[in-house]
């Protein structure tokens, strides 16, 4: 340990000596990568005390080191900062104290040529987010997502009467603490979270492959998808051969609308998943999710199971430039209202290939039967997207709706989506 911690604390003062060498001349953004590759080996460090403490075994030496490499990357950020910059003084060695913050804007506008209707154009900024997140201590992480929201002009799924109008609205989309480390290597999240169902549910809206989520998620789910508050429990990955089996368990308030009416009693998630490493730059992956819960107040008792599959293909070192991703989600859905009981189901199949760096095609084909009879619904939806760089994306999407006996709505909706930040797109 002794040497881990000396070859840490070399490699340190080589660059310590290298700052103190430039002194002033050191370029601002410079001394800023510097600063955070001390801070990464700062954490490495963190991580091994944190290691030690749970053994049980001596770990006054590491928190002398520790100490030590705290005071001496605090001096050398105070020294060799240009404090004649308007703004820099030595206090700005504070701001690893500030989360990191990230931002995003996502603009939707969509023409639609509905079913005995007039055709028309609307645009809405849909969501604008702020991202704070931040390493609380060696054991704990927090994420918080500020979303201001607007109905997007997609008039096309009213027919399905999956997205329901909410109006404009904000609030914590997400706001959770989560631990690191645990005994056992297991995961555990307290707070405000997207749930672990199907593919797609923790990825914010943003970050899709397409504009919208598809037919079946926004009917069973709700047009934001599953978000409710409580705890959630990861086991730790086994691996069996080329496969590795993860579980998870979650234990929220049922207040989602479309399970629960609103309801405030507990809701309960299991899901199994299983990842194969099939071949270099190939994966499958399978994965089971049920959900129960009750509403007591009207008498609702609610049972959701979904099964999910994905497929990845990227070339190793050239993922970036050339891949393709088949995806697909079923949902079964019961629910028993005062004795009633009826039932739904519905998923999708989608497909995506990346040409180049910038160029990617997408095709996703739903399929819904809503409850209580509900006319069935067809959708198609190809897409193009074009990324500008990291930062700025560009959709074309087209929508063709289809309820059984009723004629086909047609939409076509363009997106702009542009970020900035550490954390640019939440996908998972």
């Amino acid at each position: 340990m002794r040497r881990h911690i000396a070859i840490i604390m070399l490699g340190f003062c080589a660059l310590a000596a290298q700052a103190s060498a430039q002194e002033r001349t050191v370029p601002p953004d410079s001394l800023q990568a510097q600063i955070r590759r001390l801070q990464a080996r700062l954490d490495s460090l963190e991580r091994v005390l944190a290691q030690l403490t749970k053994q049980g075994k001596d770990t006054a030496a590491v928190q002398d080191e520790l100490a030590a490499l705290r005071a001496a990357a605090q001096q050398v950020t105070g020294e060799n900062v240009d404090t004649a910059r308007v703004g820099e003084t030595r206090t700005r060695s504070l701001s690893v104290m500030n989360p990191e913050i990230s931002a995003t804007g996502d603009v939707v506008g969509g023409y639609l040529a509905p079913t005995g209707g007039d055709a028309g154009f609307r645009a809405t900024p849909r969501e604008f987010e702020l991202s704070f997140q931040s390493a609380l201590d060696p054991y704990t992480r927090t994420k918080i997502f500020a979303t201001y929201e607007e109905d997007p002009p997609v008039a096309g799924l009213e027919v399905s009467d999956t997205a329901a109008a909410h109006g404009s609205s904000f609030e914590i989309e997400e706001g959770y603490l989560y631990w690191v480390g645990l005994p056992g290597a297991l995961g555990l999240k307290v707070g405000k979270f997207r749930q672990e169902i199907g593919l797609y549910n923790r990825w914010h809206t943003h970050a899709l492959q397409e504009i919208d989520r598809p037919l079946a998620a926004a009917t069973f789910l709700g047009p934001d998808g599953l978000i409710q508050t409580g705890l959630s429990l990861t086991s730790p990955a086994l691996s069996i051969g080329p496969s590795t089996q993860s579980l998870f368990l979650e234990a929220t308030q049922g207040t989602n609308e479309a399970l629960f009416q609103d309801g405030n009693d507990l809701s309960f998630l299991g899901r199994l998943q299983s990842f194969w490493d099939v071949a270099p730059g190939t994966w499958l992956q399978f994965g089971a999710t049920g959900v129960t819960g009750k509403n007591g107040d009207v008498g609702l008792d609610t049972r959701l199971l979904g099964l999910d599959f994905a497929f990845r293909w990227a070339p190793p070192n050239r993922a970036i430039y050339r891949s393709f991703e088949l995806k697909s989600e079923w949902y079964f859905a019961r629910q028993d209202l005062e004795g009633v009981r009826s039932t739904g189901n519905g998923g999708y199949g989608q497909a995506n290939f990346r040409v180049n760096r910038s160029w990617v095609l997408g095709t996703r084909v739903d399929y819904v039967e809503g409850f209580d009879g509900a006319t069935p619904i067809l959708q198609v939806v190809p897409s193009v997207s074009w990324w500008q760089s990291e930062w700025v994306r560009l959709r074309l999407q087209y929508n063709l709706v289809k309820p059984r006996g009723i004629d086909a709505s047609h939409t076509v909706m363009v997106q702009v989506v542009w970020a900035m930040g550490p954390h640019k797109h939440e996908t998972y």
